[in-house]
């Protein structure tokens, strides 16, 4: 999805980097796909978005390469001139960012997606198919499923679940998988 993103945009996607040797020497879309991600720093690149949808393997991988992180918007996207898109993020077709709203780095804004006006999303999200309400915020790492639902000014703490079709009516905490509707956090199993 990032590579038809980029080439929406006009832009050259000169290589993919893929540690799994099994897709080197193929391609996507026409790009050409190489290997191990390591060898990016070794390469002609010089700007790169992170095209993995795990948010702690995209943390990591920020950390351990340092190259320019590039930004793409798909043209049949609407995000407001006033917005703020951290360096590696990308939002996909059919997403909508609204004014005042502040999106982190090396995040990803999945296809119609949306983020109402002054919205806070932290570094690593990933938002599938799901809607922030205005003023709403989530923290770094938060993975927000299909269909969620996070409702006007409420917080979604740091590397937070929020399951498919939720909704999430009051605060989350920090590392809690919610669910249903209402969000409620699933039972702890007990350990045998």
């Amino acid at each position: 999805m990032i590579v038809a993103t980029l080439q929406a945009m006009g832009r050259e996607v000169d290589a993919l980097f893929d540690d799994s040797p099994t897709y080197w020497g193929t391609n996507v879309l026409g790009v050409p796909i190489r290997g191990p991600i390591a060898a990016v720093r070794d390469s002609t690149c010089t700007r790169a978005i992170i095209g993995v949808g795990d948010n702690h393997v995209r943390k990591r991988i920020s950390h351990e390469i340092e190259i320019e992180w590039t930004t793409a918007v798909h043209p049949f996207s609407s995000v407001h001139p006033g917005v703020t898109l951290g360096p590696g993020s990308v939002v996909f077709a059919g997403g909508i960012v609204q004014a005042g709203a502040r999106i982190g780095a090396h995040v990803i804004l999945n296809t119609r997606a949306s983020v109402d006006h002054h919205c806070h999303v932290g570094d690593y999200a990933h938002i599938a198919v799901a809607h922030l309400g205005g003023g709403a915020s989530i923290g770094e790492g938060v993975f927000l499923a299909l269909g969620s639902v996070v409702l006007p000014g409420l917080h979604v703490g740091d590397w937070a679940v929020v399951g498919a079709g939720a909704v999430v009516t009051k605060n989350v905490a920090p590392a809690t998988t919610v669910v249903g509707v209402p969000a409620r956090p699933i039972p702890s199993q007990p350990r045998s």
